[in-house]
């Protein structure tokens, strides 16, 4: 039930996406970046191995937390940029 959510969230940004270049043609090369890489996120949950996609989806959870802290500390991002103090 949770994959085929992931998987239908997944093609509906896809489409959006899709949506968005026809809307504006500018951007053609940013919307095919970006629907390869929803696509390819997307594909990691029709692996069977469940081995493999456990361990794929801690490394890309920890590699997110490293990269917010990361742009936090150097202040080059991170969460606070949106929180006006």
């Amino acid at each position: 039930m949770i994959r085929e959510a992931i998987l239908f969230g997944g093609v509906v940004y896809i489409l959006i996406t899709i949506a968005q270049i026809l809307d504006r043609p500018m951007i053609w090369l940013e919307g095919a970046v970006v629907s390869v890489a929803l696509a390819a996120a997307t594909s990691f949950y029709l692996m069977r191995d469940e081995h493999r996609l456990h361990t794929s989806e801690i490394i890309a959870l920890w590699r997110q937390f490293f990269y917010f802290w990361y742009t936090e500390r150097s202040g080059t991002g991170g969460f606070c940029d949106c929180i006006s103090l």
